[in-house]
């Protein structure tokens, strides 16, 4: 990836699960944190949370990287400002994931 940083507005996705937007073909994951899998303890409440704290967008979403799922991986906010995966961390639906964030979220856990 180029050190060129690119900004996504996203008007139109749909949640994929706690951790994972898509938008048409392109799938978006939330920098820096972890939140449950399908099928894990939690995952249904954690992608429950992020269609609430996304609404309707728009999202601006910060590239980061590219997985090796070839997803975009992001940062993304809501028109307010909020940043959805810190969101995620304080609400307990996500946990900050370090060996990505450089514990960027960490603040957000209200457990720390």
């Amino acid at each position: 990836m180029s050190t060129l940083a690119a900004l996504l507005m996203l008007t139109a996705y749909t949640i994929v699960d706690g951790d994972t937007l898509s938008a048409g073909d392109t799938g978006i994951r939330l920098w820096g944190i972890d939140a449950p899998e399908r099928g894990e303890d939690g995952a249904a409440a954690a992608t429950a949370a992020l269609a609430d704290l996304a609404g309707a967008g728009p999202l601006r979403c910060e590239v980061k990287d590219v997985d090796p799922y070839r997803r975009i991986v992001a940062r993304c906010v809501t028109p307010d400002g909020r940043d959805l995966a810190c969101e995620l961390v304080a609400q307990g639906h996500a946990r900050d994931w370090p060996r990505y964030s450089g514990g960027a979220y960490a603040g957000c856990d209200p457990g720390r």
